[in-house]
């Protein structure tokens, strides 16, 4: 600890030039290896929650608020290649993005990549009860804002299909259960009508009381109740998609459209983690240099540095000077050499004369 402590203090300059030195190179890579992005940003009303039409109507998550529904449906989306490749579609993304030859001439790996750009750095964000944005950034600002617009407009006809494409294929199953259930209900009214018709000295009191009668009766009622329970089915899907609609006005309104960024965003937080890497990378030089000169160190400081030297016993030591006895050492040993100075001169003149 103590040729630490005596290591710094005689190298303090190189210590210092380390600990500041490379903290502003960690700035100047920062600078050099973030380029300057721009960020366009849109907002939009959510005029429902997003929600898919089951087989009871309209299913939506009802604890949470109409933006949030609608950030987490996007979001969903932004994770399909499909809905990626349809917005990245007839936007030149790609040379915006300093992807290298290899990736530029294999269509899977471009793919990938893109994929990755908007899934990564697209945010979705719901900032109220109804208002919820859309962010992206890019070196390009123009690029930036068609992409924003991109995922608004495919989000407006995706977004509507997906929720109701399981309303769609329920509403042809039911109408294809409510097909059959009509032909049984048809099937069981004739043979009720028939075997009343059969029995025509039968009165009414006493169809109801026939068990065979009963059983067909039964059996009709059954089969008219299933058939009004599809089709109350049918009706429920087919509001509920005819109440959707087919255009993005009925999910979301846009409030502010994105427009193209003129201002970078700010680069502050990428120049303090380079400051903050170089600190480290700083701090971790130093100790490594305290460490080879500690080691390459063969000054005897201590009383302790020296039994380590020699073999030899130590009988006596001089006391630690005070600063007091400092500058009176100093003061003697300056008049010591006045004195000197002078009797030099003086036997110089006698040795002239």
């Amino acid at each position: 600890m103590k040729r630490t402590l005596e290591a710094i203090f005689r190298h303090p300059f190189q210590l210092l030039m380390l600990i500041v030195l490379l903290p502003m190179v960690g700035v100047a890579v920062a600078y050099v290896m973030v380029p300057r992005t721009y960020q366009s940003s849109a907002s939009l009303w959510a005029l429902q929650r997003y929600f898919v039409i089951g087989s009871t109507g309209p299913e939506s998550d009802l604890l949470s608020t109409p933006a949030q529904t609608q950030a987490n449906a996007l979001t969903e989306l932004l994770q399909t290649r499909s809905f990626v490749d349809s917005v990245v579609k007839g936007i030149n993304i790609a040379p915006t993005l300093s992807l290298g030859s290899t990736v530029m001439n294999n269509p899977q790996l471009l793919e990938e990549s893109l994929f990755n750009e908007i899934s990564k750095h697209t945010v979705i964000t719901p900032s109220a009860y109804d208002l919820f944005e859309i962010s992206y950034v890019n070196r390009n600002p123009y690029v930036a804002q068609q992409i924003v617009n991109s995922i608004i407009a495919n989000y407006g006809t995706q977004g509507l299909a997906l929720s109701i494409a399981e309303g769609r294929n329920l509403l042809g199953s039911y109408q294809t259960q409510l097909a059959d259930a009509q032909t049984s209900l048809n099937d069981a009214v004739t043979a009720e009508t028939a075997y009343a018709r059969a029995h025509p000295n039968l009165s009414q009191a006493q169809l109801a009381n026939d068990p065979r009668y009963a059983l067909l009766d039964t059996q009709r009622q059954q089969a008219q109740s299933t058939a009004q329970n599809l089709h109350n089915i049918i009706n429920t899907i087919q509001q509920a998609i005819n109440t959707q609609g087919s255009q993005a006005g009925t999910l979301f309104q846009v409030v502010d459209a994105p427009q193209v960024p003129y201002q970078p965003v700010s680069r502050t937080k990428n120049y303090l983690i380079g400051a903050g890497a170089g600190l480290i990378v700083a701090l971790l030089a130093c100790a490594i240099y305290l460490v080879i000169v500690v080691r390459r160190d063969q000054g005897v400081y201590w009383a302790e540095d020296l039994q380590g030297a020699v073999a030899y016993p130590i009988f006596m030591q001089v006391p630690n000077l005070t600063s007091n006895a400092i500058s009176l050492l100093s003061a003697a040993k300056m008049q010591d050499q006045a004195v000197l100075i002078e009797r030099k001169s003086t036997v110089n003149s006698l040795l002239e004369n």
